[in-house]
């Protein structure tokens, strides 16, 4: 786990190739937008739902979000996320958080695939339909703990044990000097000339001023925010784009799975 800890960050798409198979590919292709992949809802049925579903609805609702940011509408495990390990080899630190608390990305990402969460929770669908409104009795999307499209991950008393799974709400050497992200910082064992420096592709960094997590640099569009050189961060969404216009590769991945030249998605964040 240490040495996959420095040197090999992209693993988090492998975890997802191994819970999503081809399925994101059945209709739309990669870079061509949400319609046909994983993420498009409004195809089929879901546990017992008979109401039509939009492709968006799990998780965004232009009315009762549970935050306003995004328009935020599936509910939270509630889970405190940690790893197996206490730091990597580079002396990094494994970082602890509450999808309750952290506002990065990956917090959105886990109430879904913590696997604790049905697919269907969400606050607010039509005319009463969600798990935490007054009107749930009339029904629900979904009932079935979200099995299907968890990594596989264990939860015990509210936490959940991320071993195993690439790291995320990490500090991304960005500038080839250490970073601080979501309260860790870069070890002190750090080889600088081992990371790309912004990385390749479409890869993206996020950055965090005080409680505030947002995009810092994005490689397709070569959007790259002054600040980042000192807080930026690694999120689950700087190698998958859950809307699927930076992908190249199945499933949403800014990467090649697969490879060994610049667009093989390990090789666009290290350098070995």
């Amino acid at each position: 786990m240490k040495l996959m800890s420095r040197a090999l960050f992209p693993l988090a798409a492998l975890a997802l190739v191994l819970a999503f198979g081809g399925s994101a590919w059945a209709q739309g292709g990669p870079g061509t937008g949400l319609v046909g992949t994983v993420h498009d809802f409004a195809p089929g049925t879901y546990g017992t739902n008979t109401q039509p579903v939009g492709e968006c609805t799990f998780c965004h609702t232009p009315h009762r979000a549970i935050t306003t940011a995004l328009l935020w509408n599936h509910q939270y495990s509630g889970s405190t996320y940690e790893w197996d390990e206490a730091t990597t080899t580079a002396g990094t630190p494994f970082p602890t958080f509450s999808d309750a608390t952290w506002n990065g990305p990956t917090a959105k990402c886990l109430s879904c695939h913590d696997g604790t969460i049905a697919v269907g929770a969400v606050n607010w669908f039509l005319q009463g339909f969600g798990l935490t409104n007054a009107n749930v009795a009339q029904g629900q999307l979904v009932l079935n703990t979200n099995t299907a499209t968890g990594l596989g991950l264990v939860t015990q008393n509210g936490v959940t044990n991320m071993s195993g799974v690439h790291p995320v709400a990490m500090p991304y050497p960005y500038g080839k000097v250490q970073n601080t992200y979501n309260g860790v910082t870069t070890g002190p064992e750090l080889y600088p000339d081992q990371w790309q420096s912004p990385p390749l592709g479409n890869v993206r960094l996020w950055q965090q001023n005080g409680q505030t997590v947002s995009l810092g640099y994005n490689g397709k569009t070569a959007m790259t925010s002054p600040t980042l050189t000192t807080n930026s961060g690694i999120e689950c969404t700087s190698c998958h784009d859950v809307h699927n216009k930076l992908t190249i590769d199945e499933p949403l991945l800014v990467g090649h799975v697969t490879g060994d030249d610049a667009t093989y998605l390990c090789n666009m964040c290290h350098i070995k």
